[in-house]
């Protein structure tokens, strides 16, 4: 892994702080749900206000709240 990859933690106040590159194309005050895994590693999520506000039609499609739903596979087993 080169140097344009990896970034330091520094103090920021009474927290710390990660730089981002600018090659990433991260706003400024843009948001992120942060989530730790047990390996220690780091992910960042963009947030978003309403996920569903850009949706075509039927992109979200899920069968299983339809009422005549019938289950056709395993799913029913889990």
């Amino acid at each position: 892994m080169n140097d344009e990859n990896v970034s330091k933690v520094r103090k920021l106040g009474n927290s710390v702080a990660i730089t981002l590159p600018k090659k990433l194309n991260v706003s400024v005050g843009q948001e992120f749900i942060i989530v730790k895994k047990e390996n220690g590693s780091i992910t960042l999520i963009p947030k978003v206000e309403n996920y569903f506000k850009n949706a075509k039609p039927g992109e979200f499609y899920t069968p299983e709240i339809n009422v005549d739903y019938i289950p056709s596979g395993d799913e029913a087993s889990k």
